[in-house]
């Protein structure tokens, strides 16, 4: 069926978004703004009532009107795309495995930045105010309530308390949000009051994650387990490992206990984090502070696997330094992965598996846990 379609914005994995007879439709090789005449092939996607009443001005969330039950198959679809067209991973010559739901489809988010109480539009000063989002843990809420006048804050939820790290508010402003039993800790303007640590429950070996509102944190605590879960099993067997950029130990401290693990970060409040956890639980793991291309360069010969998981603009110097056995990466962006990959293709490298994994449900993102194996 060719159908006419206005193209309204580019979604994760290079996609471009419109929609047809209330269904999202994914559009190649279009740009937002465009009038498109395209064949429309398969189901297409189940259009939903979205519950925020802000959904359009905000755009955080750009897919509440599309059934989470279509939600994940189309962030598979646009895995495989991105691999394909982007890496030259021709589907069928490796495993693409089913992406993986969230348990949480709301209230799922621990973390969070904000200004003057609302969310800066992307690519401009616009900040729409917020009242309530939809996707905050009901902790997150409660603390985003005592900050609207902030001009910047990053808000971190831990179990019956949090953290934040807040600019431009008067220090004695943010010393009188400690008195509030949601508050245990703030960093105004780099200086650290109160204890500022969110400490998570132990994990089977018995270390506990760390972690600070200016570090990095997974969004969605309830795909932590499910994620850690999955590169464990893409390092079944590995004695000697190298993690590079471990930030504060999500992946790390899962793993230590049965394998030797070096950890290297360059945000040193990370690192320190990971330190006091694999302490605490008399966890072996050796840590190096530095850049994770010069790291990689000078040790990867020394062990059987890597593990990855670089920010969103990927690792690309650091996968061309790598010579282990396999490589496990782990992605929050298909497009840099399917990038990165294609290094490692011509270093010699053989992508075996993708698993996706929506730890951004509503919103276009998601994350891919890749292995890729050298050939000999």
């Amino acid at each position: 069926m060719i159908a006419r379609l206005k193209v309204e914005s580019v979604v994760h994995g290079g996609e471009a978004l419109a929609r047809h007879e209330g269904r999202v439709v994914f559009v190649r090789g279009a740009a937002p703004g465009d009038v498109v005449e395209a064949e429309l092939t398969g189901e297409g996607a189940a259009r939903v009532e979205a519950p925020c009443p802000i959904v359009d001005r905000c755009g955080g969330c750009p897919l509440q009107h599309v059934s989470y039950e279509v939600q994940p198959a189309a962030k598979q679809e646009l895995t495989a795309d991105a691999l394909e067209r982007i890496g030259g991973f021709a589907r069928g010559s490796y495993e693409l495995r089913p992406i993986v739901p969230s348990p949480l489809q709301f209230r799922y988010r621990r973390r969070a930045a904000m200004r003057h109480g609302g969310f800066a539009q992307a690519g401009t000063a616009l900040v729409t105010r917020v009242d309530e989002c939809l996707l905050f843990e009901p902790l997150l809420q409660e603390m985003a309530s005592l900050v609207r006048e902030a001009p910047e804050v990053r808000l971190l939820a831990g179990a019956r308390s949090g953290a934040l790290d807040v600019r431009g508010l008067p220090r004695k402003r943010a010393a009188a949000l400690l008195e509030s039993r949601l508050i245990r800790g703030v960093i105004a303007d780099g200086v650290v009051l109160g204890d500022p640590v969110v400490v998570d429950p132990p994990l089977p070996n018995g270390a506990r994650l760390r972690l600070r509102p200016d570090t990095f944190a997974q969004a969605n605590r309830s795909m932590v387990p499910l994620l850690q879960a999955e590169v464990v099993t893409a390092l079944a067997g590995v004695e000697r490992l190298l993690e590079l950029f471990c930030g504060s130990g999500t992946l790390t401290l899962p793993l230590l206990g049965a394998r030797r693990v070096t950890a290297v970060e360059s945000a040193g409040p990370a690192l320190a984090l990971l330190r006091k956890s694999a302490d605490e639980a008399d966890l072996a793991v050796k840590l190096i502070a530095g850049d994770a291309a010069e790291v990689a360069r000078s040790v990867d010969d020394r062990f059987d696997a890597v593990l990855l998981d670089p920010p969103r603009t990927g690792a690309a110097e650091a996968v061309k330094a790598l010579s282990a056995r396999r490589v496990v990466y782990v992605s929050c962006d298909a497009p840099t992965l399917a990038r990165d990959g294609k290094l490692l293709a011509a270093g010699g490298y053989k992508l075996v598996t993708a698993t996706p994994m929506d730890l951004f449900p509503q919103t276009a993102h998601f994350e891919v846990v890749a292995t890729f194996v050298r050939q000999s």
